[in-house]
Parts: C-alpha cells; structure tokens; sequence
C-alpha cells in the first residue's frame, strides 16, 4: 500500500527508484497473493537477447560509495530482512533529481506500506556518510561497519551492518540516449544489530541476527527516461552466509546486459550472464515473470584492482514468493520477496518503462 499526501516529486519516489514519476494520493494494493495468468492482449515485458561485452567492474569497497557531483541521479539504498518471518524494512536516500527519503515496510502480516519521508536536504560526503533530516548512512572505520540511523517521521532505526562481504562496483554501463549507469554493492550481504520502530508500531523491535544489505547507484541517466526499457535486479541472502546478486539494464530494443554474482565468505566473483523470465503473471497493464534464471559457463574473481582470474559458471534462478507491484503509469516494478535455494529470502525487480509494457505498432 502507498500512503502519501502529496503529488510532487518526493510522493513519486515511493516507487522506490522513480525520482521523476507523479503517484495518486490515494491508497494503491500490491499484486493479490496468486496473481493471474498474463493477458493475451498485453505483451510480455520479456527479453530479446543478452549482450555478454563484459562491463568494467571490480570488489566494492567503501571508497567507492561516496559522492559523484554531477550525476543525473544518484541514491544509497539499503534493508535489513528477518529469515524467520520476511519482515523486511528498506530506507532510500537520494541526493538528485531531488532531495529525498523514502522507506518501505513489510510486516509478517498485514499490507505492505511505502512512505515518502518529509526531508528538506540529502548531503553526501566522503568517508562515505549520507545524512538527511530523515536518516543517515555512515561507514564507521573503527567498527568496519556501516551504520543507519533513521529517525523520519514514520519510522526509527538504529542499525549496524556488522560481518558484511562484499559485491561488486561496475560501471560504466551504457545505453539507449547516451545514458550512463554505475552501481555498487559494499554490503551484499550482513549480519545485523541494531532496533527498529517501523510504521505504525509503538515500541521498538530487535533486528539482531536479520540480513542487510547496501548499495549505491548513480550516473548520467533517467529511471524514468522512455528510451530504454528498464532494468533486473535482485539480492538473495542464503541460509549459509552467502549471497548471490544480479543487475542490468534492459535496453530499448530488448537487450539486455548485465551481471550475476556470488558472494562468499571467502571471495566475490560474477559474470556478464544470460537471461531467461519465465511464469508469466499480469498486474493491472503490466505483465512480470515469477522466475528469472541466470547463467554463464565461468565467471571472474572481483578484486579492488579489477575482475581477474577464472571461477567457476554461475547458473541460479530468482523466484518470486510474494509479489508487491507498484504502478505509477510511466514505470513500474515488482518490489517483492523472493529466494533462490531453499531457505534464503531477498528482493526482486523487474522494471519497465510504460512504453516496454504497452503493445507497439
């Protein structure tokens, strides 16, 4: 559900990426729990084929995570999710197109809620730290650590990214308008410790032993721009301490290039892969895949110096398990709970511009 009393930019940024995009002041439900089949007349928003030009990359580090003036767009994101029961709590901050903050909540029971929350500045610095009258992001060098502290309106946090491994940052990655995108994961996965006070509650809630993750995307490009066609990505947190992330661009024509990742206590390593979305299901104007599957015959180990050395192919398929679509006309997305192996939970997006969803002539 979106609650929000404005029409303005920062209202729009509910959808959690869209910076850009007007939403109605009204109350908007998720996908229903067993959502139907896709609509003959709708296309599917599908994949033509998979470029495999490998995109510069390397290990994420904290040095990566600061501020790049002059990007078009620019945000830290980040969530904590409980294994146990799917509570999952994510916090936005943008710094361009416009200032602003924005949380999800995702209760064990009960509707899912996405909150616009009042901040009138986002300043970033190096170090990195990431402060707003709404909350803040700081790695802590002594503790190695990244910390949020979030004290909006509707909600409180004070969390700690403790026993992170890392992703990958990459980028360039480049596409329809001359667009340019990069992004990087610090923490793809952790173990964290801290207290929250979601929406609605009136006391606090322990997040000790839940999963967290942080990443950063900024560049020269639009996520509402209606050139291109939108984007995959997902985090997976898995039951043995380890992560598999995917991300990339789905270009105008159907292209898409991108990565998939595994993260381990021992080492980061990932490929430019293949894609394949299956198990259809439809959502208002807009048509989704249930599974998305990646592979590549090997992979590249991610160092800070760059992606050296062979590993082994990657193949893993995402799996939505509870879908909760947002719709805001000129975008849209799943925002919703998945998993890859048995036992793991994470977040998966498919997006897509209006004109990818719509039939063409």
């Amino acid at each position: 559900m979106i609650r929000s009393t404005v029409r303005s930019a920062a209202a729009a940024l509910a959808l959690a990426i869209s910076a850009l995009v007007p939403v109605t002041a009204r109350p908007a439900a998720a996908a229903p729990p067993e959502p139907a089949p896709a609509a003959t007349w709708l296309p599917r928003t599908d994949i033509k084929r998979s470029d495999l030009t490998q995109v510069p990359g390397k290990l994420a580090e904290p040095s990566d995570d600061g501020p790049h003036p002059g990007s078009e767009t620019e945000w830290w994101y980040t969530h904590v999710m409980d294994p146990a029961t799917r509570r999952t709590f994510i916090a936005m901050l943008f710094t361009a197109p416009v200032p602003t903050a924005v949380i999800f909540w995702y209760p064990e029971e009960g509707a899912k809620t996405v909150l616009p929350e009042p901040t009138a500045r986002v300043t970033a610095a190096d170090g990195p730290t990431v402060e707003s009258s709404a909350g803040s992001l700081v790695w802590d060098r002594g503790r190695g650590a990244y910390h949020l502290r979030w004290h909006g309106t509707f909600a409180k946090a004070d969390i700690w990214f403790d026993r992170a491994l890392p992703g990958v940052t990459g980028g360039p990655i480049r596409y329809d308008g001359d667009q340019t995108m990069y992004w990087s994961a610090p923490v793809a996965t952790s173990r964290v410790r801290g207290w929250l006070r979601p929406p609605g509650a009136s006391s606090r809630i322990s997040v000790d032993g839940w999963r967290g993750y942080h990443d950063h995307n900024w560049g020269r490009f639009s996520v509402v721009d209606q050139r291109y066609s939108g984007w995959e990505w997902g985090v997976s947190h898995e039951p043995d301490g380890t992560a598999t992330l995917l991300g990339g661009v789905v270009k105008g024509d159907g292209t898409w290039q991108g990565v998939v990742g595994r993260v381990t206590g021992r080492e980061t390593y990932g490929c430019m892969s293949t894609i394949s979305l299956s198990r259809w299901r439809t959502s208002g104007l807009f048509t989704y895949p249930e599974t998305t599957t990646l592979s590549c015959p090997s992979s590249l180990l991610a160092t800070p110096g760059g992606l050296k050395g062979a590993r082994p192919g990657i193949r893993t398929s995402f799996h939505v398990v509870d879908p909760f679509v947002l719709d805001s006309g000129l975008l849209a997305l799943p925002e919703s709970l998945g998993r890859t192996v048995p036992g793991s939970l994470g977040l998966i997006e498919h997006i897509r511009t209006l004109r990818a969803r719509l039939p063409q002539s």
